[in-house]
């Protein structure tokens, strides 16, 4: 099949250089601006695109002449991650369509950072999807072939990313055959419509902040969701007379009750053999393994702490007012 590349990040990279190898012939690449987290960017965009002697684009929008111009009469568009919803008339340039590649049940956990949902939500599986894509609509349509990634409370979106970058490029592969043989071929359709259908809104950086008051199951699950190539769930406590902002990188559930009696964010066991620092949660007792303050090295808390006299979370009124002092000492404020 003759082949556009539409999208960003390592898994249209490698989707890329899979179905090249699967035979099929890419006519040009389309990328935009990658997000600071992407392992490929746009140069290694532009590099492929030079390798394979092909047009090389770089923009926001198919709206452009010479997209349209390559674009009409290919086979199919391949795309991953693109930075807005495809309009029909885009879609319609190509014989089959364009296929998309969505880390969601479709025509559940529709549009973004839905991996990272289905951690926070518990899930058991993360499901890849392949589809056809509707004109404006979002994760929707002939659904080609579907890959399920098994959960456990051990299971990060590190885990789930490295499974992505040997499923997707596959799957597409996959996919490609069986429209060659079955160019109608549907698992089943993914409707917009469906009661069973939803959608997932983005997740901003201050959505990692802990609240130790819920139960263990639910930090756990945050912990998991945030784990690298993101920023990390964390938390702020008072460390030698300062406020410090601690990423938790590793965790694990030790239990989901307890009969003891703390405040939530507590630090209820330091263990040097193990590294583990267990924390009181609003139910149940969580067990941090790998932590990092900002800007410092990873640590293993419970080699490093020594008490159990100190507690994640600071009150809001506990930091103002330490700020409010630092700042009257040095006459930078004025109370009356």
């Amino acid at each position: 099949m003759k082949v556009a590349i539409i999208g960003r990040n390592q898994l249209l990279y490698n989707t890329a250089l899979a179905i090249k190898e699967a035979g099929h012939e890419i006519a040009c690449i389309i990328t935009a601006k990658a997000s600071p987290e992407y392992e490929k960017k746009e140069d290694d965009f532009k590099k492929l695109a030079e390798k394979m002697g092909i047009p090389f684009f770089l923009t926001n929008t198919l709206d452009m002449p010479e997209i349209e111009k390559i674009c009409k009469g290919l086979d199919i568009g391949i795309s991953v991650n693109w930075v807005s919803v495809i309009k029909q008339k885009h879609i319609d340039l190509f014989k089959y369509g364009i296929l998309n590649s969505h880390h969601g049940d479709l025509p559940k956990y529709r549009g973004n950072a839905c991996s990272n949902w289905a951690i926070i939500n518990n899930e058991k599986y993360i499901v890849n999807t392949i589809h056809f894509m509707e004109g404006e609509k979002l994760d929707c349509g002939r659904v080609i072939l579907q890959e399920k990634f098994e959960l456990n409370e051990d299971k990060t979106i590190t885990d789930v990313y490295k499974w992505s970058e040997k499923i997707v490029p596959l799957s597409y592969v996959k996919a490609l055959k069986i429209l060659q043989e079955k160019p109608d071929f549907t698992l089943k359709y993914a409707d917009v419509n469906s009661p069973e259908s939803f959608r997932c809104y983005p997740r901003l950086p201050e959505d990692s902040f802990i609240d130790w008051k819920k139960p263990a199951t639910e930090i756990h699950n945050l912990i998991r969701a945030v784990s690298y190539p993101y920023s990390g769930a964390y938390t702020y406590h008072w460390h030698k007379g300062e406020v410090k902002k601690l990423i938790i990188l590793k965790s694990k559930i030790v239990s989901l009750e307890t009969k003891d009696i703390a405040v939530p964010g507590h630090v209820l066991k330091n263990d040097k053999e193990s590294g583990e620092s267990y924390v009181k949660c609003g139910d149940g007792i969580l067990a941090l393994l790998k932590c990092k303050y900002e800007g410092e090295e990873e640590f293993m808390p419970g080699k490093k702490w020594k008490s159990i006299r100190m507690r994640l979370g600071i009150r809001p009124e506990d930091w103002l007012w330490r700020i409010t002092n630092i700042l009257k000492a040095n006459k930078q404020i004025n109370m009356q």
